[in-house]
């Protein structure tokens, strides 16, 4: 068989294969293991070669990609199936030959590895399909049932998969079309099984012995033992006898294990075993029936099969329960003839699309299938009997077992004739029926269970399909599915939105997406006539679909009635829910079939929904809906919305108020017109009982109410005496809520549509002092924002730098940015205002406050570089302005920038990123003879600008750059360390070394400095080419210098520096260093460790002397001395740490020479334990003393 030409390089689609990429290689270690494992002489190993099972190993990996995409394999599974089978044959033939002897050669083990890729295939492929490419031959029943028998006599062995193998080869060996008694050659010396009692020594009795054997046993045994059992009884030489007596046995088996073992506990449940038993013989009764042409012999078994199936044991074990539905199913199928469904497609057009077309109606005239008659068919008396288990099982808790109930109702009402089968409709229509109440037309399902609900959609949607579903009853059916009441509501509501909220969650959206599928099998439904009454009902379904495939909750719904809808119109990409929401449905609204639908969906039972997000993007939604149709929200949303702003419901009554604001901003031209609109709208803030802002849920109220108030003062409606009102609810918000962004932004159109008086603003400050109002000052720091008086703006300032609370600090921060953007739009920010806040924000990037949250500090660093990128973005001046008032404070602000920009934090280093660009490239500071000036020169010649915006723009090499992408920012960064300012310089190193002792951050910003400094020249000396001032190596070794100077009590920066400065001369990017350089270096290390006792630090300290004594012959000397000397420190572990670091010196690197005394250095080093306090460690110091001292003083001289 050559191979199919297939393009080696054609693409695939996402990540699923489109073909067999590997063939090659594949078939190459097929016929590689196929080679070994054909080996005779291997057969008797226990187990196969390692490098066999190696290879075997390899195939499985690369056939489980294919799990997804099987049919990629099929132009080559007959070339490995052969193959392999070709093996698998010969050694069952060898293995027959010799299991007789009294010690057989071969072993039972040696193929495990053949069976294994066997099995994976079948998993993969599906054993139907694999099996068309065995070997079934007469010759080859017997060898493989004895080895399979052979296989079986040890069942806990780990060759499951060669078992799973035979049975399925066995399986199809039973369909040979000659008698098994013309091939029983009457073998009787087979070894014993002791699971095996039976007396019957026919090949035919072993077999199906054989099969019961596998039947209790779980996984894939079980499965292909039932399909082996169910072909070779459904022979025909074996339905006279061994049929009935297997059927019998079954269900005794069933009855047997159906019997709780303590039958006086309570609620005895079943053990394991007997749940195995029972669904392992339901398994072969499943297979048996969909195998059997005939129910001539099983007229004896109904009704013993009845009770079984009826039994109540079974209500915990939702396989057993699934496997009981298939097989009711199957066997009333094989009970019913096989007419009816041609009787029903015979007048249903052959294609869909005709089905569809204007014309589909005008031939079926003749012949509706109302009026249609039925062959005569005898129906069984149990019939009935099987139909009602089924629809029983409609209301079962798995889903899985009302999805193969609704299946099977589907395929008998096919058989049966007309009259029954609209029967079964009515009697599945009536689940939907009960325990639902119905008012006006309206349906309420609040006291439903949504098990039921979906069992009886699922089963709708099959019988609609096929057909089944007639004109009547589609009329009496499709406005149960279509109109729900919401249960929450109290209204009716269009739309498939069954749900019920059930604490804190909701049920029925497994409802939902079944009421989908019955839409999209109504669109399929093969009968014109019923097709005719459907186009009756089209118009509201679609809109219904359009609607929850809009504004639905789950994803997996709007997919669904996006597919249900494309049946009929189109589809729409709705799996993102912003997108579906704002989206998409404005798209949608913009056709006028939809418009009035979605805006009616959306006003009744979306902005109402339990979920709180859900409302939100609802709310959205409809301030892009409402200015499409301004009249139709007046008259037909509006006083229904307004007479739910004071629900009981807190989901409703949020989802309302917030509707009334987003309808009186979108539409308020449309409004005002109208005083009974207009009053309507001006009325729901005293509409508002006083429990539902005090009680539980207060603050969900008061955040719709603010919005509300924020919405009728940025529309500019008037309101009045009322503003003392919404100035105390807006009060009251602020103390009560906890999450206050928005409030402040309602809050903010409030003040600037209705002026505050001058006690309104004494409250909102007094509100700020700790006395006053506790935890609530966070909020009301925020809402100083919002004013804009000159005190105003010193409290915030203080409260930037001097806040109790980081909270305070943040918000007053973030306060600053509003106060001077109003100001500054307002005409009254002065320079002294703008320079005192920015005084005060340039504060709030010191602060590195730290508690058991983390580096809190950094919300405040934070929140003042959004700011200030705020004010300096406004007016391109402002650089200029602060530095003709405040020189320093202009060049200390560009430094922290510069600092802020090696921040650990991505987000934090995006907006330091952000501010600096704004610094260099959007501010104009035009005094020439100014170090600013000069410095932001320098910057934009070293931090070169990018094309695009900071958040993700192309970069030099065409690679997109990204502030928060640390490598990227730390090496476009870092060449700023060449600026001549020592004020902007220093900053950025330290921040630089600060971020370089953390990981795993700190990776980068080491590389970085290592990357630069190897650039930079051996001394100080002046780069003329570029004009660059002075800086070389030895400034980098000097700044580590400095920064180890700092006062050892206070400072933060020592530990950073320890650690920097000992991975740069690890890296080598020190060596370039003046030899001068050093020295001060080591001095500033050893004021550190002077009489310290933190042993981190210390720690530090030693790693350092360490690294330095590999710099240089006089740096070697001084930093043994100083190791030497601290292995008597008082802390133990500090010995520890220097005697380690001591032994790298002197025993690996060979820092000093100390002559012949090396191997008794080393031995004193190594093997004293240095950790401990005793007599040998002193006296291993004083040894240790005298072999060095002398050497170092030779050293000296």
């Amino acid at each position: 068989m050559s191979d199919p030409v297939q393009n080696d390089n054609a693409e695939d689609v996402g990540s699923v294969p489109s073909f067999f990429r590997e063939h090659a290689e594949f078939l190459h270690l097929l016929d590689e293991v196929a080679t070994s494992a054909s080996n005779v002489e291997s057969w008797t190993l226990p187990n196969a070669p390692e490098e066999e099972m190696r290879l075997i190993r390899e195939m499985k990996k690369t056939l489980d990609v294919y799990q997804e995409q099987p049919t990629c394999l099929d132009p080559y599974l007959e070339r490995i199936v052969s193959r392999l089978m070709s093996v698998v044959q010969e050694y069952v033939y060898a293995f027959h030959d010799t299991m007789y002897k009294p010690e057989s050669p071969i072993t039972v083990t040696r193929m495990d590895g053949i069976f294994d890729l066997l099995y994976t295939l079948c998993k993969v492929r599906g054993y139907k399909v694999i099996l068309r490419f065995f070997p079934h031959g007469v010759a080859d029943v017997e060898p493989v049932f004895a080895t399979l028998w052979r296989f079986s006599v040890d069942l806990e062995a780990s060759n499951w998969p060669a078992r799973y193998t035979l049975l399925i080869w066995l399986s199809l060996l039973a369909m040979i079309p000659f008698d098994i008694e013309s091939i029983d050659s009457g073998t009787t010396d087979l070894p014993a099984i002791a699971e095996l009692g039976t007396s019957d020594v026919s090949l035919m009795g072993r077999w199906v012995e054989l099969g019961k054997l596998f039947l209790c046993k779980p996984g894939c045994e079980m499965e292909g033992a039932a399909v082996m059992l169910s072909r070779l009884l459904s022979r025909r030489d074996s339905a006279a006898v061994l049929r009935p007596e297997f059927i019998e046995w079954a269900a005794r088996e069933i009855t047997n294990a159906a019997r709780p073992i303590d039958t006086t506990a309570v609620n005895a449940g079943l053990q394991i075993g007997s749940v195995l038993r029972i669904n392992g013989a339901l398994r072969v009764l499943c297979h048996l029936f969909s195998a059997m042409d005939s129910h001539a012999t099983l007229d004896a078994q109904i009704p013993m099969l009845l009770d079984i199936f009826q039994m109540d044991a079974f209500d915990q074990h939702s396989i057993t329960r699934k496997l009981i539905s298939k097989a009711v199913q199957r066997l009333a199928l094989l009970m019913l003839p096989a007419t009816n469904a041609e009787m029903g497609r015979a007048y249903a057009r052959p294609s869909l699309r005709e089905n569809l077309s204007n014309n589909a109606g005008a031939a079926s005239d003749s012949m509706r299938d109302d009026e249609a008659e039925s062959p005569d068919v005898e129906v069984p008396l149990e019939m009935e009997a099987f139909v009602g288990i089924l629809l029983q099982k409609l209301h079962d808790k798995d889903t899985i077992v009302r999805w193969s109930a609704a299946k099977g109702i589907g395929r008998i009402s096919e058989r049966l004739p007309m009259a029954l089968a609209r029967e079964i409709v009515l009697a599945v229509g009536d689940i939907l029926k009960d325990e639902t109440l119905v008012d006006n037309g309206l349906i309420d399902v609040a006291m439903t269970t949504e098990y039921s609900w979906h069992g009886a959609l699922l089963c709708l949607a099959e019988l609609s399909r096929r057909g089944m579903l007639y004109a009547q009853a589609l009329r009496q059916i499709v406005p149960w599915v279509v109109r729900v009441r919401f249960a929450s509501i109290g209204q009716g509501a269009e739309g498939l939105t069954y749900e019920i909220q059930r604490g804190d969650y909701s049920v029925g959206s497994n409802v939902r997406d079944a009421a989908c599928y019955v839409m999209w099998s109504l669109a399929r439904i093969p009968n014109p006539s019923s097709k005719r009454v459907f186009a009756e009902m089209s118009v509201e379904m679609a809109t219904t679909l359009i609607s929850v495939a809009v504004f639905d909750r789950e994803s997996n719904v709007r997919r669904a009635a996006s597919a249900a809808f494309q049946e009929h119109v189109g589809r729409q990409v709705l799996g993102i829910m912003r997108n579906a929401f704002v989206v998409t449905s404005r798209k949608i609204a913009e056709f006028d079939e939809y418009k009035h639908p979605l805006l009616h969906h959306l006003c009744t039972v979306t902005v109402y929904h339990w979920d709180l997000k859900t409302r939100e993007l609802a709310v959205k939604a409809l301030r892009e809906l409402a200015p499409l149709s301004p009249a139709y929200v007046r008259t037909h949303l509006l006083p229904g919305i307004v007479a739910n702003v004071a629900s009981p419901f807190l989901a409703v009554r949020h989802g309302a108020i917030t509707a009334v604001a987003a309808i009186a901003e979108t539409i308020a031209v449309e409004l005002v017109s109208h005083t009974d609109a207009s009053k309507m709208v001006l009325d729901v803030a005293d509409s508002i009982p006083a429990r539902y802002i005090e009680d539980f849920g207060a603050s969900l109220t008061l955040a719709a109410l603010t919005t509300y108030m924020g919405s009728l003062s940025r529309a500019g409606w008037s309101i009045g005496e009322a503003q003392g009102k919404y100035f105390a609810l807006f009060e009251l918000a602020f103390i009560t809520c906890k999450t206050v962004d928005d409030i402040v932004v309602d809050f903010t159109s409030f003040v600037d549509a209705c002026n505050l008086t001058p006690d309104q603003r004494l409250r909102i400050v007094k509100h700020t002092q700790v006395a006053s109002s506790g935890t609530s000052r966070e909020s009301f720091v925020l809402a100083v924002g919002a004013l804009e008086k000159p005190s105003d703006l010193e409290l915030l300032c203080s409260l930037v730098a001097e806040g109790t609370t980081v909270e305070i600090r943040r918000n007053a921060a973030a306060a600053l940015g509003q106060f001077c953007t109003r100001a500054r739009d307002g005409g009254r920010l002065s320079i002294t205002w703008e320079h005192s806040a920015i005084l005060a924000l340039s504060q709030g990037l010191e602060d590195h406050s730290v508690d058991n949250r983390g580096d809190v500090g950094s919300w405040v660093r934070k929140q003042s570089l959004q700011s200030l990128a705020r004010i300096f973005a406004a007016d391109s001046q402002t650089f200029q302005r602060l530095n003709e008032r405040d020189g320093e404070l202009a060049i200390r602000l560009l430094g922290q920038i510069l600092c802020s920009t090696t921040e650990k934090i991505d987000r934090l280093r995006v907006a330091a990123g952000h501010m600096l660009e704004i610094l260099l490239y959007e501010q104009r500071v035009e005094a020439a003879d100014s170090r600013l000036c000069e410095g932001l020169e320098q910057l934009r010649r070293l931090v070169p600008a990018q094309p695009n915006d900071s958040s993700g723009d192309a970069g030099v090499d065409g690679c997109e750059f990204s502030w928060a992408d640390p490598e990227a920012a730390f090496t476009r960064i870092v060449q700023a360390l060449s600026v001549s300012d020592e004020q902007l310089r220093r900053p950025l190193f330290e921040g630089l070394v600060s971020t370089g002792s953390a990981e795993p951050l700190g990776k980068f910003a080491v590389g970085a400095v290592a990357a630069y400094a190897e650039t930079l020249p051996e001394t100080g000396a002046t780069v003329a080419a570029s004009a660059q001032p002075e800086w070389g190596v030895d400034g980098i070794v000097a700044e580590l210098t400095r920064l180890l100077l700092t006062d050892r009590q206070t400072s933060k920066i020592i530990n950073p520096a320890l650690i920097v400065a000992d991975q740069l001369i690890e890296q080598g990017a020190l060596l370039a260093a003046a030899p001068d350089s050093w020295i001060p270096l080591y001095r500033a290390t050893q004021r550190v460790a002077f009489k310290l006792r933190a042993p981190l630090r210390l720690s530090l300290c030693l790693k350092l002397y360490g690294s330095l004594a590999l710099v240089s012959e006089e740096l070697s000397r001084l930093a043994v001395g100083s190791l030497l000397a601290h292995m008597a420190h008082p802390v133990l572990r500090i010995r520890q740490t220097a005697a380690d670091h001591l032994f790298s010196a002197l025993c690996i690197h060979g820092v000093v020479d100390v002559g012949d005394d090396g191997d008794e250095i080393g031995r004193l080093v190594s093997e004293t334990e240095w950790a401990q306090e005793s007599a040998g460690v002193k006296d291993a110091r004083a040894q240790l003393t005298a072999l060095v001292r002398p050497r170092l003083a030779q050293d000296r001289n």
